[in-house]
């Protein structure tokens, strides 16, 4: 993930623990034979929310396409 973000390990360790704070992500931590590796999974609320900014995104699009001014949040 660090590498495709673009993001320091530092960075991305900090989004994270914000994510999974919010119960949006399960972070599980542990070895893979001698290297360290994180393991990341949506929780049922994180796939809710991602599905919800999809959406949101697509309704966006649509209307840039469509020539009409975007909603204000």
């Amino acid at each position: 993930m660090r590498t495709v973000l673009g993001l320091t390990a530092g960075n991305l360790s900090q989004h994270l623990a914000v994510l999974e704070k919010a119960g949006l992500v399960d972070v599980e931590k542990g070895y893979e034979g001698k290297r360290a590796r994180t393991w990341l999974s949506l929780t049922p609320a994180g796939d809710r929310a991602l599905q919800d900014e999809v959406t949101q995104l697509k309704r966006l699009i649509h209307q840039i396409e469509q020539g009409r001014p975007a909603p204000e949040p």
